[in-house]
């Protein structure tokens, strides 16, 4: 009796730490799936009571893997668990496949080389490479969000958008932005966009932070979405007009290498998706 109960009070801590888990997994998936979702969808989603959902929402966003509109009180992904995901070893990570690609800029330029990924109406900083030119700029990194409209990367990601999602977007970040830099000119993120619609790349000359320019190009994934940006940033000496054409045709360039890299590598990964599909 003694043995037997001993052993039970052993396993059920383990068993119960491996439901926890696997009820955090379902919930984490659940939110995952939509690009928000309420506190009711997620209790009939995976069956568990509502107390117990919103504890363990509650401890998946004291993590960062969950975030809660304060407005709506809608939970969506939080920025970690997007993090995790572009970190995950997977053929179609966008994070993998542009880093030999970031640090060919950074090797050309002399500058700081930066990938930014699109999420909803935000850019997230998942990669930097440093230059060997002595004098750099720092403002941005390696898992900072920003509302899209602030920064090249962001002016990129909006030209490339139909004008009428753009216009949207930065009037939805419109608060945001004035919050956090109160003296940002969006009639000049307007005009710059236009810009780059035309040009092909955007830049930013220093909105954000005076002296800090830089100059990006959308990056679109295979189905012609937009993924995200890649970006080169360098003091405002370093940016004169007769550089921002150099450095703009080595964006283009390698954003239209990562493209191809990674309609080829899903290509390639086609066969193996389709029998693991078939499971």
């Amino acid at each position: 009796m003694v043995e037997g109960g001993s052993t039970r009070s052993r396993q059920s801590p383990d068993h119960g730490g491996a439901q926890s888990i696997l009820r955090a997994a379902s919930l984490l998936r659940e939110v995952g799936l939509r690009r928000s979702v309420g506190l009711a969808d997620v209790t009939a989603a995976t069956g568990l009571s509502k107390p117990t959902v919103r504890r363990m929402l509650l401890a998946l966003m004291n993590v960062g893997l969950i975030a809660q509109n304060p407005e709506t009180k809608r939970y969506k992904l939080g920025v970690d668990a997007y993090l995790l995901g572009q970190l995950a070893e997977t053929p179609y990570s966008f994070h993998d496949l542009s880093r030999d690609g970031i640090a060919r800029l950074a090797e050309l330029s002399g500058d700081t080389a930066y990938l930014s990924i699109r999420q909803g109406d935000s850019t997230i900083c998942l990669h930097r490479e440093e230059g060997k030119y002595p004098i750099r700029t720092h403002v941005l990194h390696v898992g900072d969000r920003q509302p899209i409209s602030v920064g090249a990367a962001s002016m990129a990601i909006l030209a490339s958008l139909p004008k009428a999602e753009a216009d949207v977007i930065m009037e939805d970040n419109l608060d945001k932005i004035k919050d956090t830099y109160p003296d940002f000119n969006m009639e000049k993120i307007h005009t710059l966009v236009a810009e780059a619609r035309i040009q092909g790349w955007a830049l930013n000359p220093g909105l954000a932070f005076p002296g800090s320019w830089a100059i990006a190009a959308a990056v679109r994934d295979p189905d012609d979405r937009v993924l995200g940006a890649i970006t080169i940033a360098a003091i405002e000496a370093r940016l004169d007009t007769k550089r921002q054409s150099e450095l703009a045709g080595l964006l283009m360039k390698e954003a239209q290498r990562l493209e191809k890299l990674m309609r080829r590598t899903r290509e390639a990964n086609r066969p193996a998706a389709s029998l693991l599909a078939m499971k």
